[in-house]
């Protein structure tokens, strides 16, 4: 009885945390800044002008990349790219209610 009551509690921990979890990357919220290339620019670069504290440079290297269709990091001077910038979940809302206040 000890053992199925302890697999039962490790199993609730286990789907409790997938749960938080799946929720918590639901409630990141985008918008997008154009950012102009200049000479010597690198995505490396620009991608790190946007990222926040304790986020991987990389992770917003891929979003950079996937706003914009590109399969390479390759940029020219004087391209414009869209950078993906997370909205704090409460701006969010806000916007959505004065959006839906405007119709």
């Amino acid at each position: 009885m000890k053992k199925l009551m302890m697999l039962i509690m490790a199993t609730l921990l286990v789907y409790s945390g997938y749960v938080l979890g799946t929720c918590a990357a639901a409630d990141e919220i985008y918008t997008t800044r154009t950012v102009t290339v200049y000479s010597g620019d690198t995505m490396w670069d620009i991608a790190s002008q946007w990222t926040e504290d304790g986020e991987d440079v990389r992770a917003v290297i891929y979003r950079i990349c996937e706003a914009n269709g590109l399969k390479t990091t390759d940029l020219q001077p004087g391209q414009k790219i869209l950078v993906p910038v997370r909205v704090e979940l409460n701006s969010a809302m806000m916007l959505a209610d004065a959006t839906n206040n405007n119709l």
